[in-house]
């Protein structure tokens, strides 16, 4: 992030930078700002067009950082998901299904919700299960899934075992 303005500006507006990076700042105190400055039209707007330009290079500074964030909060979330999955497999293995430490309480469980609907051959599915959508046919899947709830065997589909998950409480 630049330290300053990346243009030179006058001291009114020098003020007015700060008190734009200032998140606490009233939008009428912003406007009070720009009026108190007093110089010629044309250096007043050569200031604002300074202000503006610098300002408009912090946020895509902010820009970057955010992407940068997010690159690293992405990482992190897969390597939390990957030690979580170390631990259920390894908690599985050990026929442990819950453990209560000084921390909190792991535990492994069956996910909740609805059991995954896996669908293996689309064009296996019969009629009874698409619906038709303009241009092509897609499957309903609801209705397969009550019909495979349901015991009934559907070529093409199957509902596959709820998964498990690692829990930290």
């Amino acid at each position: 992030m630049p330290a300053r303005p990346l243009y030179e500006l006058a001291a009114g507006f020098n003020a007015l930078f700060d008190l734009v990076l200032d998140e606490t700042m009233d939008l009428e105190l912003l406007e009070e700002g720009l009026q108190s400055i007093e110089c010629a039209l044309e250096e007043k707007c050569a200031g604002g067009i300074a202000l503006i330009k610098s300002l408009e290079a912090y946020a895509e500074a902010y820009r970057k950082e955010e992407k940068r964030f997010e690159a690293q909060r992405q990482i992190l979330e897969n390597r939390i998901k990957r030690i979580k999955e170390w631990y259920r497999q390894n908690l599985d293995a050990m026929g442990k299904t819950k453990v209560p430490t000084k921390y909190g309480v792991m535990s492994v469980q069956k996910n909740g919700g609805k059991q995954p609907l896996k669908i293996d051959d689309a064009a296996l599915i019969p009629e009874a299960y698409l619906v038709t959508v303009p241009a092509h046919k897609e499957v309903n899947r609801e209705a397969l899934y009550e019909a495979l709830s349901g015991g009934e065997e559907v070529p093409g589909a199957r509902l596959e075992p709820r998964g498990r998950s690692l829990r930290i409480k």
